[in-house]
């Protein structure tokens, strides 16, 4: 097994939150809407504002974790399939 690349994986994270910053949210029940690609890691309730408003929020890290994971995959295979065509080209 491979070690992580840990500056892949932090690539992939931030790529995830600038995702799920542009990619329309999804709508549940008129009432939930779910923030986060491939997978969400963010629901927001619709409900009245109370004294804390991070009460109608619920946050699910092993969500975000498991998208940068598959983010830092595709990444990775990305970089090998680049060096693979660039050494093929160079020869």
């Amino acid at each position: 097994m491979k070690k992580i690349n840990w500056r892949i994986f932090n690539l992939a994270l931030w790529i995830e939150i600038f995702l799920s910053y542009l990619l329309p949210f999804k709508v549940i029940d008129d009432f939930e809407y779910k923030i986060g690609f491939p997978i969400p890691f963010i629901s927001i309730y619709d409900s009245v504002i109370g004294i804390n408003p991070f009460t109608s929020m619920s946050v699910n890290p092993f969500g975000f974790l498991l998208d940068g994971f598959i983010i830092s995959f595709i990444i990775m295979f990305i970089v090998k399939s680049y060096y693979k065509i660039k050494h093929n080209t160079a020869k």
